[in-house]
């Protein structure tokens, strides 16, 4: 760092330095503070400093000698003797402090140095919270005890907590509070600290009397500060006692639940009461006996309760209102069993007011800020009731008696809530708020989801019936949460008919006459929701075509309007997909729309995919490969249109500006994107060309078979029509001619190689089932921009795979043959195998993927090319990009355990592994000596566990790694490094072996980076 700033000599020199720690000052300039203040404090004279600091004026000062305590027993063991020195000035310093007017800063940060000193030097403090009392009672160092020899008569402490002062009394809550927090911090499984955790419990009597005497006083009048901090205390004590589990101390901490319990009616203490009652309510349900559950339901039928639960409901939405909402349904979670127990009418009627909770005034998240927790508790329920009592929807449950009566009108309050507001008040919200309505809606629907499984049926047709009511009402707001409501249950929907008398009655009704009255008759959210509700059930209109002329007559006539474009058009692409077989008949109908769509300039170009999408699905069902090819040159031809034009555009000269008004800029540019003035033409053929390259993948996806559609094992050994192979050509000729002149496009690569991908899964023959040579050739021809090579060589990994399933086998081999030497070829190029690190890893996990199923394929190459491909994947390995040297450990794990049924194959791997072999080992141990992170260990141990398993050479070139002068550890010594290698020998590549090498790694990075990590 520069201008560092030299250690402090001088007590002034300190002091000036702690004040600019409190003064405006540039980060670096902190920093730079902090550093030199820290070397000091790690010094010799670190304890002489920190008694300095304590012994001048000023907070800041003070809580910096505090500190340096802290980071002194932190990093140094003591002496028994001296240790207690550094007591007797701690507790000293403390009392001191009290009387001399510090502030809570300091008498915290002295509580805090007494507690590190206990975690530390448990064993020389015996009940530290009774002998910190005692020596705050009487202003001095009480006498010490003794675990083995207490002090004969030990004073009573009731009566000493009584007589001390408010600072006094605060100072010991915060030393008790802190040591539960930093005891709770210690491993208690750990049988290191069993006398520490011992220790700690051993305080819980004293812990009691002293949260006791705030919260239950005797002949003193109540301190509303003390009892609050006293609460605080008992909630650090509850934390431990959960952790450590130790039954006196639970014991103990539960008698102090009542006392909590009455501080909720007092003002200033209800708000640290309330949480404390509320979290343990949640995350220690079984520390409550019956007698707190019966005062407990005491107190929610009081009149107090009533009161705050009124105000909550009534849109009272404060902090303190709020908590007792989350009060209430912390209760309720830790007695689900009760609450669904129907006999139970205390119980019951304690269900009621948590259901009530969801009919608060005001919108979910922007106003009603409890309708979110309380929807997850009912979805929690709802999930314990299937859990506990029911498995499947059954027709004889009780739905009119509770807990049942109380599911269904959570689910009538819940569902109302989800209206959307007036747009006035919706636009007025943050994105915040708005983002948190959604959230909501969709919480809604897991709920409605999980009541499903209960209900089945008569859910569904509750929201028939609601739909059919709004929709005769003219009820906008209920009709579009009633229809999202519909919506989100299409999931738990079988796929026979059961339902479909009951969806009829929706689909069969006057919403689509409806919704095609115009946005100035419906609202668009209304639309938007109902175009989302048609495809949600797109299975239905296979069961029932009679419907699908009216559904796709109201989709296609939604596209135009901009707000509704990008619903309506997935709405299009699910239908024709579901429905393909039945609208196969009207193909001509689909093209001819698609065509006029074209010219409408505001088509959104996501909404044009989707539509092209849906007509390829179409295509694809088609009876004969001749309709199905007609099909596909018509929307070639219009795709081509685009294409033609970018061309164009791209050959003219100068690269002239257009006009913002030219079609060619409306066509390329969606209304949310168009230039306010005007463009170089260049930048048009861009984004048309990238248009057209969308279309074509939309086509390729559609035009892919469905996944449960049946194979004709003859169709996958037919041969390929003329007709095929030439739009073959013609696809691949669109290709590359856009390749020549934008391949420096993200977006115009990304698209290419999702349009070949398409045919790598296919099986039969199709527009986009290319040849191999013809995939391979596109390929390894010439790139003239090579800034995305990295996606190319992705898509060339995934179609060498594809060959190997395929009915392409016959290619395997000479397609590898190809590409190996171009890939190699690419890789050379790096200046270094970390300078693009996405194409490293790529390339190298394409070798790996071609010496699994091929090796011989790669130990064919010229020695010159494999003297490159195994070195690069070494510097990967010693390099630090995370993702490439995963995938070079996965390269060495599969070149390790490569074979071959050719004698010369297994020659030249058994060659390469003679000469690798102890560069291999010498670059693990290197990783495993330190320089790798801890979350590649695992894939380092991989070619680590075939190494030792598959090679007996292997320990001979371990030990001479280890054993280098280049091994990056010097914390580990000669017979560490012997036990490991001999560990690993032992296991013979088993699964311990990973645990092996990261304690191995944490050894030789350091203790002190065990504890940071």
């Amino acid at each position: 760092m520069e201008n560092k700033i030299p250690v402090p000599s001088t007590l002034q020199e300190v002091e000036h330095l702690i004040s600019e720690l409190y003064t405006p000052n540039p980060p670096d300039r902190i920093a730079q503070v902090q550093e030199a203040l820290h070397q000091l404090q790690k010094s010799p004279q670190g304890w002489q400093l920190a008694q300095s600091l304590l012994d001048r004026p000023g907070d800041n000062v003070k809580f910096f000698g505090a500190l340096t305590v802290i980071v002194k027993l932190n990093t140094e063991r003591l002496p028994i003797d001296d240790a207690l020195s550094v007591l007797h000035k701690l507790i000293s310093w403390l009392v001191q402090s009290l009387g001399d007017g510090s502030g809570p800063i300091v008498i915290r940060k002295l509580c805090s140095a007494l507690v590190t000193y206990y975690i530390h030097y448990s064993s020389t403090w015996y009940r530290p919270i009774s002998h910190l009392l005692q020596s705050l009672h009487c202003n001095a160092v009480a006498p010490m005890d003794e675990a083995d020899n207490p002090l004969p008569q030990e004073p009573p402490l009731e009566p000493m907590i009584q007589e001390l002062d408010t600072k006094k009394f605060l100072a010991a809550c915060w030393f008790a509070a802190t040591l539960a927090e930093e005891a709770e911090k210690v491993d208690s499984r750990s049988t290191k600290f069993i006398d520490l955790h011992n220790g700690v419990v051993d305080n819980g009597d004293d812990v009691s009397a002293l949260i006791s005497s705030a919260l239950m006083p005797v002949n003193r009048v109540p301190d509303a500060q003390c009892q609050r901090e006293a609460i605080t205390c008992s909630q650090a004590w509850f934390l431990y006692a959960q952790r450590t589990y130790k039954a006196p101390l639970i014991q103990m901490l539960q008698g102090m639940v009542q006392p909590i319990i009455n501080s909720l009616l007092v003002d200033e203490l209800y708000e640290a009461a309330v949480e404390l009652l509320t979290d343990t309510l949640s995350n220690w349900q079984q520390f409550f006996n019956r007698r707190h559950i019966d005062s407990l339901y005491v107190l929610f039928e009081s009149e107090w309760s009533q009161r705050r639960y009124r105000e909550l409901v009534s849109g009272e939405f404060e902090f303190d209102a709020v908590q007792f909402g989350m009060f209430m349904l912390a209760f309720g979670d830790a007695q689900v069993v009760e609450m669904m127990d129907t006999t139970d009418t205390r119980a019951q009627s304690f269900l009621a007011g948590l259901t009530g909770l969801l009919t608060a005034q005001g919108f979910p998240v922007a106003e009603d800020k409890i309708f979110v927790p309380a929807l997850e508790f009912w979805s929690a329920f709802v999930e314990n009731l299937l859990d506990t009592f029911y498995s499947e929807p059954a027709d004889n449950l009780p739905w009119d008696k509770p807990p049942l009566s109380q599911v269904m009108q959570a689910v009538s309050y819940s569902w109302q809530k989800i209206k959307f507001p007036p747009p006035d008040v919706y636009n007025s919200w943050d994105s915040a708020d708005k983002a948190g309505f959604g959230d909501a809606r969709k919480d809604v629907s897991h709920f409605l989801q999980a009541v499903y499984t209960l209900s089945g049926l008569p859910l569904i047709s509750l929201f028939v019936d609601i739909i059919l009511k709004a929709l005769a009402d003219s009820a906008w707001a209920e009709l579009e949460a009633a229809c999202y409501c519909l919506g989100t249950l299409s999931d738990c929907v079988s796929d026979g008919d059961s339902y479909d008398d009951a969806l009829t009655k929706v689909f069969g009704s006057s919403l689509f006459d409806l919704l095609r009255q115009g946005h100035n008759m419906i609202p668009i959210r209304l639309r938007q929701t109902c175009l989302y509700l048609i495809e949600r059930y797109s299975d239905y209109f296979v069961r029932h075509a009679e419907y699908l002329p009216a559904a796709l007559n109201l989709l296609f006539s939604a596209v135009s309007d901009r707000h509704l474009a990008l619903p309506s058009s997935k709405s299009i692409l699910t239908l024709c997909s579901s429905c393909r077989k039945l609208l196969a008949s009207e193909i001509d109908a689909f093209l001819e729309q698609y065509n006029t769509m074209r010219n409408d300039q505001e088509l959104d170009s996501l909404a044009e995919e989707r539509i092209i999408g849906g007509i390829a699905a179409i295509v694809q069902s088609l009876p004969s490969e001749e309709s199905r090819l007609n099909a596909v040159k018509r929307l070639l031809a219009m795709v081509a249109i685009d294409t033609n034009a970018a061309l164009q555009l791209k050959s003219t000269q100068g690269n002239p500006l257009v006009s913002p008004s030219d079609p060619m800029v409306l066509r390329a540019f969606d209304v949310s994107e168009r230039p306010a003035s005007s463009v170089s033409a260049h930048e048009v053929a861009l984004q048309l060309s990238i248009r057209s390259l969308r279309c074509l993948c939309s086509i390729a996806k559609g035009l892919q078979a469905p996944v449960d559609l049946d194979l004709d094992e003859d169709s996958t050994q037919a041969g390929i029509s003329q007709e095929l192979d030439q739009i073959h050509t013609d696809i691949m000729g669109i290709l590359v001619r856009l390749k020549g002149l934008f391949s420096h496009a993200a977006g115009v690569v990304d698209a290419m190689c999702t349009i070949l991908r398409a045919g790598f899964s296919e099986s039969d023959p199709g527009p986009f089932v290319f040849p191999p040579q013809m995939v391979t050739q596109f390929f390894v021809s010439d790139w003239q921009d090579q800034t995305r090579i990295a996606t190319v060589v992705n898509a060339a990994s995934a179609f060498a795979s594809s060959l190997n399933a395929g009915r392409f086998k016959q290619h395997v081999v000479p397609t590898l043959g190809a590409l190996l030497p171009w890939i190699f070829n690419l890789l050379h190029q790096l200046p270094d195998p970390e300078a693009d690190p996405e194409l490293s890893q790529y390339g190298i996990e394409f070798a790996t993927r071609v010496m699994l199923k091929h090796p011989g394929v790669i130990m064919s190459q010229t020695s010159n090319a494999l003297e490159f491909l195994f070195t690069f994947a070494m510097k990967l390995l010693d390099g630090n990009e995370p993702l490439p040297k995963q995938a070079a450990a996965e390269f060495w794990t599969t070149f390790i355990t490569a074979t071959s049924d050719d004698p010369n194959v297994r020659a030249a791997l058994n060659g390469a592994m003679t000469h690798f072999g102890p560069l291999l080992c010498q670059s693990l141990m290197q990783n495993i000596g330190g320089r790798a992170a801890r979350s590649d260990l695992d894939k380092l141990s991989d070619p680590l566990k075939k190494l030792v398993f598959q090679n007996f050479h292997a320990p001979i070139w371990l030990e001479a790694a280890l054993n280098d002068p280049s091994f990056p550890s010097d914390k580990v010594s000669a017979e560490d490094k012997a036990l490991f290698v001999k560990k690993l020998i032992s296991l013979r590549g088993g699964r311990p072996t990973n645990q092996v090498v990261r304690d191995f790694w944490l050894a030789c990075r350091g203790t002190n980076f065990a504890y940071a990590s």
